[in-house]
């Protein structure tokens, strides 16, 4: 069950990190795209921890 989720979240983690400028850019106001450049690198930081807490978990380093 571990590797499962741990491959679970290395999935999320890449996905959210490779579409990270489509996912800063969905939804919201005008004003609220002016912050489009910190939040692609939020997500793409954000995604790739996630991807290597589930690369971790996958291999039994934490969990």
């Amino acid at each position: 069950m571990h590797i499962l989720v741990g491959i679970f979240l290395l999935v999320g983690g890449l996905v959210a990190a490779a579409f990270a400028p489509r996912l800063a850019t969905f939804g919201g106001t005008r004003e609220g795209r002016a912050f489009t450049p910190s939040n692609v690198i939020a997500f793409r930081v954000i995604g790739s921890l996630v991807a290597l807490a589930g690369l971790l978990y996958a291999c039994g380093v934490i969990g």
